[in-house]
């Protein structure tokens, strides 16, 4: 996901990966860290989070050799965030409870600094997951949550797919979005 966006959003914006320009980003829902790398790469020093013990291997490595900070952790128990220039959730948000979802979006809003990028997945109401625990969110609701920002891409798809589990149909928001 911050691949392609990142490109768009200024990750590979020219700067240099030396430590008097590293910027900070914050990954939530990290997973085996493929993105963390990537940003490292294009100049970020990352904090990232997940809540699966099965990664730690994989982050420790990674963590070992580059600017990574990684922390096990469930995303609804964080109350608050690093200072970062870049927060970036590839379809992590949405399996917060909507109240958690709500404290972990304050803390995402409360973290980014001007000019900082915000890269997100979020979920609609029409996602075939909708009747299960998480947060679902409305095109209103999403353009709520972007006010005050910059809006570079806000993108909502409805597609029938796979997921892990099956046939799926999937509601999705895809959220580029600088703060002011």
């Amino acid at each position: 996901m911050v691949r392609d966006r990142g490109r768009r959003s200024g990750v590979d914006n020219g700067s240099t990966a030396g430590e008097d320009t590293r910027r900070t980003a914050i990954d939530l829902g990290c997973g085996l860290g493929i993105e963390a790398r990537f940003l490292v790469e294009n100049g970020y020093e990352v904090h990232a989070y997940d809540v699966d013990p099965s990664v730690v291997p994989a982050l420790e490595m990674l963590a070992a050799e580059l600017p990574v900070h990684p922390q096990i952790i469930d995303l609804a128990e964080i109350e608050h965030l690093p200072g970062a220039d870049l927060v970036l959730a590839c379809a992590a948000l949405p399996f917060l409870r909507r109240d958690a979802f709500d404290g972990m979006w304050s803390a995402v809003v409360k973290a980014l600094r001007p000019g900082a990028v915000l890269a997100v997945d979020l979920f609609g109401v029409h996602d075939d997951w909708a009747t299960t625990e998480g947060t679902y969110l409305s095109r209103a609701e999403v353009e709520r949550l972007l006010e005050g920002f910059e809006v570079i891409e806000l993108t909502e798809e409805q597609r029938d797919g796979r997921s892990f589990s099956g046939p799926k149909h999937w509601h999705t928001f895809r959220v580029l979005a600088r703060c002011p």
